[in-house]
């Protein structure tokens, strides 16, 4: 069996790039009989740049590649035209599966396709991500041309149906994992040494993750602020994530950073993540959506104890393994971050509870969820 990925969220640092890296590498390490292909769109130069660099990683060595410098609105309306898709077929080299990865979806008459699902963010937050009729509509077409359709969460399962009116029997669960190196014990020594490098001192309060508006960063620094007034807490507040992003979170935590209580990484190696997580007495999320979330199972899977929004497809992630908050209510937020911040014996308890749950998402499994849709489809 040859699969054809569409390979362009590899290129990216976000939670799909994560997705599909560890997705990939965990089906070519469980299945040497089939050969796993990427295609990239490299119309422009830095993309092809881009494509180099990755394609240098020595964990990719075994994928071959295929790069196209056709401009994605040419190509989009070949893609579209019925009497070029057996042309399409033959130039995609007539693979037996073709996995769409994002919203770019080709109709391919005699090839199975399956398109990965990781959230629909924008349909749930117009006001801050413009209007979502366009993306609407290629979302539709995409999954309109689906064989099959991989959702990382039960949440986002029930987004597809209830959104973008999915057929829910087509749709398959297949859960992401945290990264090895997630895990629960380091070295100390090479955790101080990361902290030292990054100007950071135990004790603090850890956030990772974009610095958008969904992610509700803000009030958390709101909440942190009043708990440093009321609690005189000692920790410090770090937030991970690239401030470009997040402008407003970072106005409005001026006067903390000026003060020293809190710091912005941003956007670390990510060689250098899980000493952060080692470092924390506790982790935050308070995001408002999550097609998953993948820096609480991260969190939990480092053994730090998890405040997690009770939003979305956080309940699914964390379970009853944090404290799960309304993620408007303040004063709940507070609440919850005071006791974690100040009981060393729910610390603890937590801690057990996250290994626990972190240990249920395993790479390993939905490597063989996503090898077994595709043979079912293939023998079809």
């Amino acid at each position: 069996m040859r699969v054809l990925v569409d390979g362009v969220p590899l290129l990216g640092d976000a939670g799909i790039a994560t997705y599909l890296r560890g997705l990939l590498l965990h089906l070519a390490a469980a299945d040497r009989r089939h050969e796993y292909r990427l295609f990239f769109r490299g119309f422009r130069a830095e993309t092809r740049r881009r494509v180099a660099r990755f394609l240098a990683d020595p964990e990719f060595a075994g994928f071959p590649a295929t790069l196209t410098r056709v401009p994605d609105r040419v190509l989009q309306w070949c893609w579209d035209r019925r009497s070029l898709l057996r042309a399409a077929e033959g130039w995609l080299g007539r693979p037996d599966l073709f996995l769409s990865t994002v919203h770019m979806t080709p109709a391919l008459p005699t090839i199975p396709i399956v398109v990965i699902a990781y959230d629909l963010i924008p349909l749930h937050f117009p006001e801050f991500y413009g209007p979502p009729d366009a993306l609407r509509a290629r979302m539709r077409r995409s999954l309109e041309r689906a064989t099959a359709i991989i959702a990382i969460s039960e949440c986002t399962r029930r987004d597809l149906v209830t959104l973008l009116g999915a057929d829910p029997e087509r749709i398959h669960v297949v859960y992401p994992a945290a990264d090895a190196r997630f895990a629960p014990s380091m070295d100390p020594a090479a955790r101080d040494a990361v902290l030292r490098r990054h100007g950071i001192q135990p004790p603090f309060l850890l956030y990772v993750g974009s610095l958008g508006p969904h992610k509700n960063v803000g009030r958390l620094v709101r909440v942190f602020r009043r708990l440093k007034e009321t609690r005189r807490l000692p920790h410090r507040l770090v937030l991970c994530g690239r401030a470009a992003w997040g402008p407003d979170v970072v106005d409005g935590a001026r006067d903390l950073i000026a003060a020293g209580d809190c710091a912005i990484l941003d956007f670390p190696p990510n060689a250098d993540v899980p000493a952060l997580y080692h470092g924390a007495d506790a982790f935050v999320f308070l995001s408002l959506y999550e097609g998953f979330g993948l820096p609480p199972l991260e969190a939990m899977a480092c053994g730090v104890p998890v405040v997690a929004s009770r939003a979305a497809s956080l309940p699914e992630v964390v379970g009853h393994a944090g404290i799960l908050v309304d993620p408007t209510d303040e004063e709940a937020i507070g609440e919850a971050l005071s006791r974690v911040l100040t009981d060393a014996g729910l610390r603890q308890e937590l801690r057990a509870r996250g290994l626990r749950q972190a240990a249920r998402f395993r790479w390993p499994e939905a490597a063989r969820a996503a090898q077994t849709l595709f043979g079912k489809l293939v023998q079809h």
